[in-house]
């Protein structure tokens, strides 16, 4: 396959938003709508499968490696579970097809976004791939909560997108070119420092990164937690392969950029998993939770090493499966400690499930998150960062008291009133958090040989 056909599983995914714009005219309505968009993501994983790599598109400025590949596999499986998801919930009561119109959307622009080699490519698949978010969080029109978060993650989106392109305008200006392979800052000094260091910004708030984490807590909890869902993931799995594409492409004439992507690190690991502790909404503990997660990842990207940067990306995989699998839990069940307990004598096998899901986040074999902070710190210790990673490790085992605050709701706590009369259970929700658990649990066996065939993209 060549040319233009190797964007077909974009172009499925395109068409499908746009068949769900008017899923009003469809037999079935809303239902409808979810079970198109699942199959255009299906196919499209399938697809993207079979092109595997290929040559570059419009002069380089959109590649076909080993790291394009898996992204965009792992971004329509995704995107397929999720909507498989959405089909038998819904959003809400009247408009989900506008919301699977909006995550199709965000995907297609996360999937340009992983084979961006050029500035002007990335950033716009990066606000492709960021403005359907902004909608999702805001979803709920009358919910002023959801407004007020659909907002602050709008506003702070958008200044540190505006000093994204500063940095690039400087990028560019250094070096005549805006092809990523061309971004030798060698001999540049204090301005091209600079301009690689506002460059990683706008990335940084995409990820939720500290400093610029300030939105996504508030932004999660106004949202409906199925928003919260793919907002909190899938452009995090998009996010993370443009920092270390673009960390590749600087680091080599930057080298003192390791001190900035160690220090929001550090910084992101301590606030995550110390604010995580308080907070009684799921969707708040995992906002904080993302912010800690990014933080360990961010840490394989200032080993500046192939083996660093490609554990980073499949540690963002390694956190996405199961977090998205909780928050969709917590869609069905409640977004609060409280609405969760009992959960283990109305729900078992759900309950089951969430340990599972939540033991991986922790850290704990033989999950797909044992394996991720696994090659995470191995990448680590081999760069020299031995203190880095004994905070790493520290913070990770901290991590297991808020996660356990969740399990001590599923397993010990009473049952809320109110919880007899909640919608009944989904086998085809059921199918699809099954198989992010499946993932979780599964997906590890291979990670070793995964590790090494995104390392090829490097």
């Amino acid at each position: 396959m060549t040319g233009y056909w190797l964007l077909l599983p974009e172009y499925l995914l395109a068409a499908a938003a746009l068949v769900a714009l008017f899923g009003d005219m469809l037999p079935g309505g809303q239902r409808t709508t979810a079970r198109i968009g699942a199959f255009a993501a299906a196919l499209a994983c399938v697809v993207a499968f079979a092109i595997g790599t290929a040559e570059p598109l419009f002069n380089g400025a959109l590649a076909f490696d080993a790291i394009s590949v898996f992204a965009r596999v792992v971004l329509t499986a995704l995107t397929a579970v999720y909507l498989l998801w959405v089909s038998a919930r819904g959003m809400s009561p009247e408009r989900s097809q506008e919301a699977v119109a909006l995550v199709l959307l965000s995907v297609t622009g996360g999937m340009l976004m992983v084979g961006a080699r050029d500035l002007i490519s990335l950033y716009i698949s990066l606000e492709l791939s960021t403005m359907p978010a902004y909608v999702l969080v805001g979803y709920r029109r009358d919910d002023q909560r959801s407004l007020e978060g659909a907002l602050k993650y709008y506003l702070l989106s958008v200044t540190t997108s505006l000093m994204m392109l500063y940095g690039f305008s400087f990028l560019f200006g250094i070096t005549g070119t805006t092809a990523l392979t061309g971004l030798d800052l060698s001999g540049s000094g204090t301005l091209g420092i600079l301009a690689a260091v506002l460059s990683f910004v706008g990335l940084f708030a995409k990820l939720s990164a500290a400093p610029f984490h300030y939105w996504a807590p508030d932004a999660y909890s106004g949202a409906p937690a199925a928003s919260t869902a793919m907002v909190s993931t899938l452009p995090k799995i998009a996010g993370i392969v443009a920092v270390t594409r673009l960390a590749s492409a600087l680091m080599p004439s930057v080298p003192s950029l390791w001190a900035l992507f160690a220090a929001v690190s550090v910084v992101s690991m301590l606030l995550g998993n110390l604010a995580a502790y308080p907070q009684d909404d799921i969707r708040r503990l995992m906002a904080y939770s993302g912010v800690a997660h990014t933080g360990y990842a961010l840490l394989a990207v200032a080993t500046g090493s192939i083996s660093g940067l490609a554990a980073a990306v499949f540690y963002m995989v390694a956190y996405a499966v199961p977090s998205m699998a909780i928050l969709l839990i917590a869609a069905e069940e409640g977004c609060t400690l409280s609405e969760l307990g009992g959960l283990v004598l109305r729900r078992p096998a759900l309950a089951w499930t969430g340990a599972l899901l939540l033991l991986s986040l922790v850290g704990i074999p033989p999950m797909l998150g044992f394996f991720g902070k696994l090659y995470l710190f191995s990448a680590a210790l081999d760069a020299g960062y031995v203190t880095l990673s004994v905070i790493a490790v520290t913070m990770s085992v901290v991590s297991a008291g808020y996660y356990f605050r969740v399990m001590k709701a599923i397993f010990f706590a009473d049952q809320p009133e109110g919880t007899l009369t909640r919608t009944a259970p989904s086998a085809v929700a059921g199918v699809a958090i099954g198989l992010l658990a499946a993932a979780t649990l599964g997906l590890g066996i291979f990670s070793s040989a995964i590790l090494g065939f995104i390392g090829l993209g490097f």
